[in-house]
């Protein structure tokens, strides 16, 4: 199985060693103006001039203010070309990106893989976790960072402060160990991606809050990997890294509840829930109404999420063990569905498409022994 820290080493000495391939510095975007990269912000594992050059930017969404310096950083040093582009995401952006630029495109579902390799040791402690039984929270929802494209969870959690949940379930809220202002700052920031509606209503409904605590009060970058154990809730209601951008991009947020053995309910970009079911994943519009995944307004999408969540919370302790009950076959399902075919699927994604792409650019990959590769990625 492959440990994640070394994705690039595995695939630039196995798929793509007769590419130069090239990645950023731990996979993710430096904390710098975009203006301020250079080409020590790329990572090259291969070097080979006279070949096809390759760029994984993978982890994370592509945004243009980052995208664009570093492609065009790329073409100013002629031997760092790129031809190729690796993403996690499908969306209209990345199709201009790789027209504009004239790139090749590779997918493949990164976090899919990483989250195989951070909570394998899930599947020894939940494999027998009872389901059935009476919960002391109905919910949980990890909502560390509050600013920039995440500035949406400040409307969640206003709604859920409006609609008296917040009593119900165990909510972070701006915890983070980076020194980011609080809410009120990101609502009165006139480029802030919050509505107006949503700016008012957090200044209504948030005045008497400014951090919310689950496990404690400073959390690093690294806590997206950890699931903080005795936790005794029910629905995880995830708040993805994508919400604002037409993409659709899952990290490893949404396998949380997973492989916690929870329902979900995921507010994200419209159309990610299907995203999600494509590979195999079950949800559960048999007793929620999942309709939200369609909704364009990212204000109306966050509300019929908490709508849905309001009426469950609202429930007798009869009704929702009646629910508890519905949905355990579901949850039982996507558990063993990750830690089963889930690696399979994705592992015969990415060599399927890896082999779709020699073939456009006329490679001969007869020397690659695939069969290999995905034992290795299976095991």
């Amino acid at each position: 199985m492959l440990q994640i820290d070394h994705v690039y080493e595995f695939l630039s000495s196995t798929l793509f060693k007769d590419l130069s391939v090239f990645s950023l510095p731990r996979g993710v975007v430096p904390e710098k103006p975009p203006a301020d990269l250079n080409k020590s912000d790329l990572h090259i594992f291969n070097f080979l001039p006279d070949t096809k050059k390759i760029f994984f930017y993978d982890q994370e969404p592509i945004i243009e203010k980052f995208i664009t310096p570093l492609l065009d950083m790329c073409i100013f040093y002629p031997y760092h070309q790129i031809n190729i582009l690796v993403s996690s995401e499908y969306s209209p952006h990345i199709d201009d990106v790789c027209k504009s630029y004239s790139l090749l495109r590779l997918y493949y579902f990164f976090h899919g893989f990483a989250a195989l390799d951070w909570y394998r040791g899930h599947y020894a402690l939940n494999y027998n976790k009872s389901i059935i039984k009476q919960y002391k929270h109905d919910f949980i929802s990890f909502n560390r960072i509050i600013t920039n494209d995440r500035s949406y969870r400040i409307y969640f959690v206003s709604l859920l402060k409006e609609q008296g949940l917040l009593d119900h379930g165990k909510v972070s809220f701006n915890v983070t160990d980076n020194l980011f202002d609080d809410w009120r700052d990101e609502t009165a920031d006139l480029d802030s991606k919050l509505s107006d509606k949503a700016r008012l209503h957090a200044e209504q409904y948030l005045i008497d809050i400014d951090k919310l605590v689950i496990d404690q009060p400073e959390l690093p970058g690294s806590a997206s990997a950890d699931i903080p154990r005795g936790n005794d809730t029910f629905w995880h209601i995830v708040t993805e890294t994508v919400f604002y951008y037409d993409k659709l991009h899952l990290t490893e947020k949404i396998f949380k509840p997973i492989v916690s053995k929870q329902p979900f309910m995921l507010l994200s970009a419209p159309g990610n829930l299907a995203y999600l079911k494509s590979y195999g994943f079950k949800t559960f519009d048999s007793v929620i109404d999942e309709s939200y995944d369609t909704i364009q307004d990212n204000d109306l999408r966050t509300e019929a999420v908490v709508r849905q969540l309001h009426w469950y919370c609202n429930l007798t302790p009869d009704e929702k063990t009646g629910i508890i009950r519905q949905l355990e076959p579901i949850i039982n399902y996507n558990f063993h569905h990750f830690y089963g075919e889930f690696k399979h699927i994705i592992t015969r994604e990415l060599l399927d498409n890896t082999k779709a792409l020699f073939q456009s650019i006329g490679y001969d990959d007869s020397h690659i022994n695939y069969d290999n590769i995905y034992h290795v990625l299976t095991h």
